[in-house]
């Protein structure tokens, strides 16, 4: 039995001639041609990579050992649901409903039962991750709402509290 991720996003930047010269119109491909990139990575990194980063030190904290399993969790579930809503999202420079669909799809794909994806592979390297991938949002959401994110905070105690028992072991 074969099983693939069926998620995909080809995002090209150049002129818009190019979606006629490549014939795009006719593909039944998820291929975008657009005049900046940059907005469709902040969204990658923020969302897709932002979720893992966020979501595992605080899952393995709380004894989990994959993404499938925080997925089967609600505590987990709603801990990442609440920070992509309320904090990642607001802080990115998209069509609003485009992120959703992207946070939805990319929801849905860490619920995958055919990839076991650890929690402690996904660790390495956490805080510059965060740094990364997180930080720029913390830091946009405090600057806007004059208070720090709930759930980014909790997620930057919870990477420093797993990293302070990795040196300890």
């Amino acid at each position: 039995m074969l099983r693939t991720e069926y998620f995909y996003l080809f995002v090209i930047q150049g002129p818009s001639f190019l979606k006629e010269k490549l014939k795009l119109k006719e593909c039944p491909l998820n291929i975008k041609v657009v005049d900046d990139i940059k907005p469709y990575k902040r969204r990658k990194v923020g969302i897709l990579n932002g979720a893992h980063t966020a979501m595992v030190p605080v899952a393995y904290l709380a004894g989990l050992n994959t993404v499938g399993e925080s997925m089967a969790d609600q505590d987990i579930v709603e801990f990442v649901g609440n920070m992509l809503d309320n904090e990642i999202i607001p802080m990115l420079s998209m069509d609003k409903n485009e992120l959703t669909e992207f946070r939805n799809s990319v929801m849905q794909r860490f619920e995958n039962p055919y990839i076991k994806h650890y929690l402690l592979s996904i660790s390495l390297n956490s805080l510059t991750k965060f740094t990364t991938r997180l930080l720029p949002q913390l830091i946009s959401y405090a600057n806007e709402k004059n208070q720090a994110p709930k759930n980014l905070s909790f997620s930057l105690a919870s990477i420093i509290l797993l990293l302070s028992r990795k040196k300890k072991q």
